[in-house]
């Protein structure tokens, strides 16, 4: 996809653009506001704090890497997860052929903190966006999904402009009854449409089987994710019977990874919450550590249950959130509050630090500023949670 044109034009973009601006004024600010954890003991934070153990998050990304090397399908990790470019830098040097992202945001930061070959798995609109989308495909390999002729046109459009290339996935709907084409013969009319278009390059097809994991049980979710990846494989088949290129088909989250890493026709797998786990996934996928928590302070303490002063504000989908070493019953989060069912005898007082586990990490990690990075028992460094939150962040004028 590195045409000689698009190097000739990655030549021209200043190194400093605005974003790069932003971008460093996050991490400044980070550094400023929480630097002075560094060296301290993970239980002597202010709470609520995010907490990542480096070393686990390492032994995820190695154990996945490790596990793929044995299996058709490459690794383009979706970092919606983590927010988090350090950790991603982690996952390419581990072996990712590239990052997978859910808005042009979280691309944007990726490729201005010099990460290439970035899929944007959404369908993106309107007029900032794809100008931002067209203007980092300037300086790195960026893709798209995409499933509506116009909008497809839309984003030619601002390629042109920006006189760069970006590849586009045609979308298709694998059950999630979200985005997406909903038969193989539409992505093949869409795909011809895009091979016409100066300023895109059709790269493959992509559907998201986000729907089996919500099925608890094994083999039925293991059914259900042999029908949706029929369903992808099939649609670039016949892209490909048309005469067009689909070099690539991307698929797979953690709940299904193997699976689908191993499906033929299969060339790429977006699995993110593998490399810091979370109870929702963990059943699953139980094989990686759990490397996130929040820690929080008990703030009160009535004879049946701990009050902890983590609530929906600090943990993002508390519903399957859990107390680490604590055999503790949630009852429910509030704001500020986290009501954990205790025996009057249990031993948690006022003031006893405790660390919880999210129920589902990308939903924790978007409230938070920074990761306090521990090895052991100390925190070692400080990382930026970039971007956070739904909006761009000063990362456009």
């Amino acid at each position: 996809m590195r045409s000689p044109a698009r190097q000739q034009a990655k030549a021209t973009v200043p190194e400093l653009a605005p974003a790069a601006g932003a971008i460093q004024e996050t991490r400044d600010r980070v550094k400023r506001a929480y630097g002075s954890a560094i060296g301290r003991h993970r239980r002597d934070l202010v709470t609520p704090a995010l907490i990542l153990d480096l070393p686990a998050a390492r032994r995820n990304i190695a154990k996945m890497a490790e596990r793929l090397k044995t299996m058709p399908a490459k690794i383009r990790p979706h970092i919606k997860v983590h927010k988090s470019p350090e950790l991603a830098r982690l996952q390419v040097d581990a072996g990712a052929i590239g990052l997978s992202t859910a808005t042009i945001w979280e691309a944007i930061v990726m490729v201005r903190s010099g990460l290439d070959s970035i899929f944007i798995v959404n369908t993106l609109a309107g007029r900032e966006k794809l100008a931002a989308l067209a203007e980092i495909a300037r300086e790195a390999e960026v893709m798209v999904a995409v499933d509506d002729p116009q909008n497809t046109a839309d984003i030619a459009a601002a390629a042109r402009t920006a006189g760069s290339e970006v590849g586009v996935l045609i979308e298709v709907d694998t059950g999630m009854d979200r985005a997406g084409l909903d038969t193989p013969e539409q992505a093949v009319e869409l795909a011809r449409r895009v091979a016409g278009m100066e300023g895109l390059e059709l790269m493959g097809v992509t559907g998201y089987e986000g729907h089996c994991s919500l099925t608890p049980e094994r083999d039925l979710r293991a059914s259900r994710q042999r029908v949706a990846m029929s369903t992808l494989v099939d649609a670039a088949e016949r892209i490909r019977a048309a005469g067009l290129p689909c070099p690539i088909v991307s698929a797979g989250g953690t709940a299904t990874w193997d699976w689908t890493a191993t499906t033929h026709g299969v060339t790429e797998i977006q699995a993110g919450s593998y490399a810091v786990m979370d109870n929702f996934h963990f059943p699953m996928a139980g094989d990686f550590e759990k490397a996130l928590t929040v820690l929080a302070t008990v703030i009160s303490r009535p004879p049946d249950r701990v009050i902890v002063d983590a609530g929906n504000k600090s943990l993002g989908a508390p519903a399957l959130s859990t107390m680490r070493g604590h055999d503790l019953k949630a009852m429910r989060f509030d704001e500020e509050h986290g009501l954990f069912i205790a025996e009057p005898d249990y031993p948690l007082h006022v003031g006893d630090v405790v660390e919880l586990v999210p129920g589902y990490a990308p939903g924790t990690v978007n409230w938070y500023d920074a990761y306090h990075v521990v090895e052991g028992d100390r925190v070692v460094d400080v990382w930026p949670v970039i971007p956070r939150g739904p909006g761009h962040g000063g990362l456009i004028s």
